[in-house]
């Protein structure tokens, strides 16, 4: 009689047991597929290891369950290497996931579809690349050097992965690559595709084909045998981070385990690159690095005070005057204009100018967004956060009062600013709730592409899911509300967000301001990231952020706000606690604190921010962490904000 270990192939709490036992007459191989039963629901899962009873009886004894007996077995092949084994137990351990999760992402579910696991091709032979080399691409345009090594490591027979931070930028990316290399060879997959194309493909890579997997996030997991190349574009993306699913993953760091355990090339490339990434480049003498450039002149840039403006137009204005010359002129001379605001709708929110009432979500803790778009029919109070709509009243709620003021700039509101002044000149706004499909994307390119001259207006949605045309003008309407958030990394996402502004423009450049000048503008101006990146790795080293340390976000959301602090004051202790058995340099644990955005979607938010700051030791204090924090408490590694 024998004692099998098995983990399921489903999606299971983390704080349920890692793997589930079962008994069986004969042993069964490690990485068998097999049928079980768990709470009275048959599933498939993976034998973890096979062991005599007689040796397992103390362990027996102890038990809390009744031993049930193994179902089918499916197929003795082994589905996983050791290699995957490897990747499964990180990524467990690492993002603070339950195993069972992870093999799920591994091994998914249009892998079993449409014929049995039993008839599965034998997989490849897995190959290591006898050398390893990581290489940092710096600046813009990178797809010479990308088809270069493709082309390089596919006469070599061996596989590729490349890594995008949206589904749009891959099928671009396949366009360009598929200028000299064979389509055949190009395997776009994303989440999107039918079932049947991503399993023949899933199969294709298991065989070993050699091939190049492009992709958003999905193909990290793709079971490949012989990986020669791993390329990350666009590095420095916020859409690498996986942030709506457990585990919330970071796709870099994902791509870098990869290479650890197959060895070959990896690329990692950013304009600009993330501020770990360029450390790593600093410190790290076995890094190649290579600084690319546009070949293209910089364009004048200006800095408009929008306060004096206002005092001299003597109301709230939109435009500076110097902005609208410019608009006028780049019009007048067949050119292109992009305006970049950062926010949907008209107006971020209406007060009341008698009594100060702001119109809020009952839902949200956030005022309700002025949206005057045509598909809307009339003018409609939104909400972002949970989409709560109003339609906008005439009088105030709090006092009945008709002065009603519309205050900030929306996209809404920019458009229609520039239609006053350029009646005539085509518009257009560019924002995720307009339109994320992949084909209307490719559409709105061509179009921007074939018109000679027009003014577009977009969120960061344009500049991170649209390939723009380069343009004559570009301006930075207002990104305030940016600069004042609290938030650690803030200055690295603006730096970027201005950068790709930025390196669109061919002549004129603007950026406004309701505020003094900001720091961070004076290095755009000179073109000097690097000046940018040193100030900024000197201020997270003094108080210990990454790339210096490893941030782990802790999330306990209630309907009742009385009963998520007590949650979170409890979930508290635990963890100075834990604390306590580390040495002091090792761990941070901040007292709990309120979202920045407190109640979202009817849910009062506290947040634990965990400070690992000897990263040799990471993988230790997890191993603890999974001890203290429960099971209802959402955990995000390397979190894109602390608020």
């Amino acid at each position: 009689m024998f004692l099998i270990e098995v983990i399921p192939f489903a999606r299971l709490p983390r704080l349920l047991p890692d793997t589930f036992s079962y008994f069986s007459k004969d042993p069964i191989p490690e990485g068998a597929v097999v049928e079980i039963e768990v709470r009275q629901r048959k599933l498939l899962g993976m034998v973890l290891s096979s062991a005599q009873v007689k040796d397992s009886k103390q362990q027996l004894r102890t038990a809390s369950f009744m031993l049930k007996k193994i179902g089918r077995i499916v197929s003795e092949t082994p589905i996983l290497n050791s290699r995957d084994w490897e990747l499964l137990k990180w990524l467990s351990l690492h993002y603070l996931t339950a195993p069972a999760t992870i093999l799920r992402m591994l091994v998914p579910s249009f892998a079993f579809q449409g014929r049995d696991i039993g008839s599965w091709e034998r997989r490849g032979d897995i190959l290591k690349n006898p050398e390893s080399h990581l290489s940092i691409l710096i600046g813009a345009p990178v797809e010479k050097i990308y088809l270069q090594a493709v082309a390089a490591a596919l006469a070599d027979e061996k596989q590729i992965l490349v890594i995008t931070p949206e589904i749009s930028k891959a099928e671009e990316l396949v366009e360009k690559l598929a200028l000299t290399i064979p389509r055949e060879k190009l395997l776009p997959v994303n989440s999107r595709e039918r079932g049947t194309l991503l399993r023949r493909r899933w199969h294709g890579v298991r065989r070993g084909e050699p091939v190049v997997v492009i992709g958003s996030r999905l193909p990290l997991f793709f079971p490949f045998v012989a990986l020669g190349l791993i390329i990350v574009d666009d590095e420095s993306a916020p859409a690498h981070k996986s942030w709506d699913q457990e585990p919330r993953y970071v796709a870099p760091e994902i791509a870098v385990k990869l290479h650890e355990l197959h060895g070959g090339e990896l690329y990692l490339a950013g304009n600009p690159p993330s501020l770990a990434t360029y450390q790593t480049a600093k410190t790290n003498t076995e890094v190649k690095t290579v600084y690319i450039s546009r070949y293209a002149p910089q364009p004048l840039s200006l800095f408009v005070e929008m306060e004096k403006e206002i005092k001299e137009a003597g109301e709230f204005i939109v435009f500076s005057q110097v902005l609208k010359d410019k608009l006028r002129v780049t019009m007048m001379d067949r050119g292109r204009a992009f305006l970049f605001v950062n926010r949907k709708g008209f107006a971020p929110f209406i007060l009341c100018r008698d009594c100060g009432y702001v119109f809020r979500c009952s839902n949200c803790a956030v005022p309700l967004v002025y949206h005057l778009q045509e598909s809307l029919k009339e003018p409609t109070l939104l909400c972002h956060h949970c989409s709560a709509k109003n339609q906008a009243p005439d009088t105030c709620a709090g006092c009945g009062s008709h002065r009603l003021k519309l205050y900030g700039i929306g996209i809404e509101r920019v458009a229609g600013e520039v239609k006053k002044i350029l009646p005539g000149v085509p518009v257009i706004t560019i924002a995720a709730d307009q339109t994320q499909k992949p084909a209307d994307l490719k559409k709105l390119v061509a179009r921007l592409e074939s018109m000679e001259s027009y003014v577009a207006i977009g969120t960061e949605f344009a500049l991170t899911s649209v390939r723009l045309p380069p343009a004559e003008l570009t301006a930075i309407i207002s990104v305030d509300t940016a600069l004042a958030l609290p938030d650690y990394s803030q200055n690295e996402r603006l730096f970027r967000i201005l950068s790709l502004v930025r390196d669109i423009t061919t002549k004129h450049f603007i950026f406004q301001s309701y505020a003094k000048e900001p720091e961070i503008l004076r290095d755009l101006f000179h073109g000097s990231f690097e000046h940018f990146a040193e100030k900024e790795l000197k201020e997270r080293r003094k108080f210990s952020y990454p790339p210096f340390s490893e941030l782990i976000k802790l999330t306990i959301s209630r309907e009742n706000r009385e009963l998520a602090l007590k949650e979170v004051k409890d979930l508290h202790r635990g963890l100075t606690f834990m604390k306590a058995r580390l040495s002091d340099s090792t761990v941070e644990v901040s007292p709990p604190y309120p979202a920045y955005i407190e109640k979202k979607k009817g849910q009062y938010i506290f947040h634990i921010l965990i400070k690992i700051l000897e990263l040799k030791k990471s993988l230790a204090v997890k191993e603890l962490l999974n001890q203290f924090i429960p099971g209802n408490v959402k955990i995000d590694v390397s979190p894109l904000s602390l608020l």
